[in-house]
C-alpha cells in the first residue's frame, strides 16, 4: 500500500541527560525534532495504522463492498553524525499487513519494507546554552528509498497494488525542518517532497508533498524530562500511472491531527502518539482512507568520543 512508503520527515529524538536540556532546540517522537545533534541514536518504533474504503461499482457482487486494512510495521532506526553539521539517518521497516472484506476474503503479507537513507544538513545549529534566550534550529535533507521492500502486481488488477510491502522502485526525496524554542515552549514546521521513478513493473506512485507543525511544552520531573505536543500533519498525493497513463481513480489529500507524549531519561528517550484523521479528499471514493493511527518508540543516544562536547 502506498502507506508504507518510507517518506517520513527522518531524524530522531533522545536527551542525555536532564541538565543538558537547555541546550536543546526542542524534543519530540514525530522524527522532525533533533536535539543533541551531536550524539548518535538507535532505536525502534512501532506504527499501527487502519485503512478503510467502500466499492461502488456497477457490479452488483463487488458494489458496496466494504474493505478494512491493518498496517503493523517496526522499524528499525539509526542516525549517525558524520561531521560537525551533517547526519546520516537509515531507516528500515518490517511490515505486517492484513486485509479483510465484508465479503469474507482476507489476505495477509508479511516482510521487509522499503529502506531509506536521509543526509541532513544543520544550516542553523546554536551549540552553546544561552540561558532563557530563544533557540532556533533549520535543517536541510535529501535522500533516497530502495526498493527493498516486495512489490507484486498482475496486469488485470492494479488494486492489488493497496497491498504491498514496497514500491518496487527507486525514489528520491528532499526536506526541511525549522524548530524554534522559547524557555519550555515551541514549535516545530516542516515540509517535504518525494520524487518516485517507475518501478519494473510499470507501474508509477504518485509524487507525494508533505507538511506539519507541532507545538510542545517541556518541563521536568526531577531527573526525567516530559514533552507533550499536539499538531498536524497534512499530505498532497499526486495521480499514480501505469505504462505512462495516468489512474485518475488514485491520489488526493490527507490531514490528521498529532496528539503526543514523549519521556526522556539520561540517554533514553520513550514517545507515543496518537493521529486521528480529519480530511480524506480523495480521487476515488472507493481509494483507501487512513482511519487512524498509533505510534509508539524508544531511542538510545551515544557518544563514540567521551570527548564530545556537548
Amino acid at each position: 500500500m502506498r502507506a508504507i512508503l518510507a517518506v517520513l520527515l527522518l531524524s530522531a529524538i533522545s536527551i542525555n541527560a536532564y541538565t543538558q536540556a537547555c541546550c536543546c532546540t526542542g524534543a519530540g517522537a514525530n522524527y522532525s525534532i533533533l536535539p543533541n545533534l551531536n550524539k548518535h541514536i538507535i532505536g525502534v518504533r512501532y506504527t499501527y495504522k487502519n485503512y478503510f474504503s467502500e466499492t461502488h461499482s456497477l457490479n452488483p457482487e463487488i458494489d458496496g463492498t466494504i474493505t478494512n486494512q491493518y498496517l503493523n510495521s517496526l522499524e528499525i532506526f539509526g542516525r549517525f553524525n558524520l561531521k560537525e553539521r551533517l547526519q546520516l539517518s537509515v531507516f528500515m521497516p518490517v511490515s505486517f499487513i492484513r486485509q479483510s472484506t465484508s465479503k469474507g476474503a482476507t489476505d495477509k503479507t508479511a516482510g521487509l519494507g522499503d529502506m531509506s537513507f536521509l543526509l541532513q544538513y544543520n544550516l542553523l545549529n546554536p551549540l552553546k546554552c544561552d540561558g532563557k534566550k530563544a533557540k532556533h534550529q533549520l535543517r536541510l535533507g535529501v535522500g533516497t528509498k530502495l526498493p527493498t521492500g516486495e512489490f507484486n502486481m498482475t496486469p488485470n488488477d492494479l488494486f492489488s497494488t493497496n497491498l504491498q510491502l514496497g514500491t518496487g522502485s527507486i525514489d528520491f526525496m528532499a526536506n526541511a525542518i525549522y524548530t524554534f524554542r522559547f524557555n519550555s515552549f515551541g514549535f516545530n514546521t516542516s515540509a517535504s517532497y518525494k520524487f518516485n521513478t517507475y518501478n519494473n513493473k510499470g507501474y508509477l506512485f504518485g509524487d507525494k508533498a508533505q507538511t506539519a507543525m507541532s507545538f510542545f511544552y517541556v518541563f521536568d520531573v526531577k531527573e526525567v524530562q516530559l514533552m507533550p505536543n499536539i499538531g498536524f500533519n497534512y499530505e498532497h498525493q499526486f495521480s499514480n500511472k501505469k505504462d505512462g497513463r495516468t489512474l485518475g481513480f488514485t491520489g488526493g489529500d490527507f490531514l490528521s491531527t498529532s496528539v503526543g507524549f514523549d519521556i526522556y531519561y539520561k540517554q533514553f528517550a520513550f514517545s507515543s502518539s496518537v493521529s486521528p484523521a480529519v480530511m480524506n479528499k480523495l480521487n476515488w471514493n472507493g481509494e483507501n482512507k487512513n482511519k487512524f493511527g498509533v505510534e509508539a518508540g524508544v531511542f538510545y543516544n551515544f557518544s563514540t568520543n567521551s570527548k564530545t562536547k556537548q
